[in-house]
């Protein structure tokens, strides 16, 4: 029976904490450097939240620590009255040079962005290494299937013919194909094929950017540096759009609040993830960490987004914002936050007893 449990865990919850706490690392590590960039004291760096398990005491007097809460981390800096980032209330023991809050408005902006932006280049390093070493994934210029009545089918083309050209166009891969068959919208085409060792050519009309055919065998294109770095940064534009869309269909009632998952979701994906192997244990981080980057950024009070706001606010109205109403900001933030997370768990039970 405890035998059962430890192995359950170790498959289950074990690779959810290993990924989020690399990845947490990563967010905070960016605060972290950008703060002792600036003179900033870090007296604490804490993976996880609430009491502490274990840690040590470096050079600068940063207590490096995990707590009990595995559930995200944080940086604390001199001047902190909490891991919120509140300003103290007591400055009698405060060093002025070596305070967060008494930097100027670019120099904390950027300690703040440094978290997310640090998620973001983590992603884009995994990225960069997974498509210059693995490849990145693509469909053969295979047909799986034609569409009846399109022009494919009343062309003659059959399943299984090889792909070879659009108009002496070469195809590498089936995305080629999407690319070529827009461009000739509507005009009369000549594809080559391989079929058999045999080399045909048809003539067909592409009709609303489509000529009715489909592929789906994977392969996967080697790329060189350049290739790499372009197209690692195209995938994080595309990830970091999506996601964005995403949420904002949720808000607009396109798509169904039921999609949001919370940590249970997360840790079944980590699980699922890390059994199929090295490669797409790294793809789900890339997503996880793009993930945490970009909502760290939203302009919600406690997140990095709802400090960067208020960084605004101070440099546009000339003056902090007043404590009171600063109370009441981060009060409101914390009970989004909480209810989103109370919300997205709800989710995970109904799913999993579904």
């Amino acid at each position: 029976m405890i035998l059962e449990l430890l192995t359950n865990f170790i498959n289950s919850v074990l690779p959810f904490l290993v990924i989020l706490t690399i990845l947490v690392f990563v967010h905070e590590l960016g605060h972290y450097t950008l703060a002792r960039m600036n003179n900033v004291k870090v007296e604490v760096f804490s993976i996880g939240f609430g009491k502490e398990l274990f840690g040590f005491n470096d050079k600068s007097g940063t207590r490096w620590k995990f707590s009990l809460i595995p559930l995200g981390g944080y940086v604390k800096m001199h001047g902190d009255a909490d891991e919120a980032s509140t300003k103290s209330e007591d400055t009698s023991k405060v060093v002025k040079e070596l305070s967060f809050h008494n930097k100027s408005i670019g120099q904390r902006s950027a300690i703040l962005f440094a978290g997310p932006l640090a998620n973001y280049l983590f992603s884009f390093l995994l990225l960069l290494i997974m498509n210059f070493i693995y490849g990145t994934p693509s469909v053969k210029p295979i047909i799986s299937e034609i569409i009846p009545n399109l022009s494919a089918s009343k062309s003659g083309m059959e399943v299984g013919d090889i792909i070879l050209s659009v108009n002496n166009e070469e195809i590498l891969k089936f995305s080629d194909l999407s690319k070529k068959i827009g461009k000739y919208n509507n005009q009369e085409v000549v594809i080559t094929v391989n079929r058999n060792n045999k080399i045909l050519d048809f003539n067909l009309i592409v009709e609303n950017s489509v000529i009715g055919i489909k592929g789906d065998e994977r392969d996967l294109t080697t790329l060189g540096l350049l290739e790499s770095i372009n197209h690692s940064l195209g995938q994080i534009y595309y990830f970091t759009v999506a996601t964005l869309k995403g949420i904002f269909e949720i808000f607009k009632g396109e798509r169904s609040s039921d999609e949001l998952g919370g940590p249970i979701r997360i840790a079944e994906l980590s699980s699922d993830f890390w059994d199929k192997g090295m490669q797409s244990t790294l793809w789900f981080m890339v997503i996880i960490s793009l993930n945490l980057g970009l909502i760290n950024l939203f302009p919600i009070p406690l997140l990095d987004g709802g400090h960067l706001l208020f960084n605004l606010i101070e440099y546009v109205k000339g003056s902090p914002i007043d404590q009171k109403a600063l109370e009441i900001l981060q009060s409101f933030g914390f009970f989004a936050l909480i209810s989103l997370m109370l919300f997205a768990t709800y989710n995970d039970i109904s799913r999993f007893f579904n």
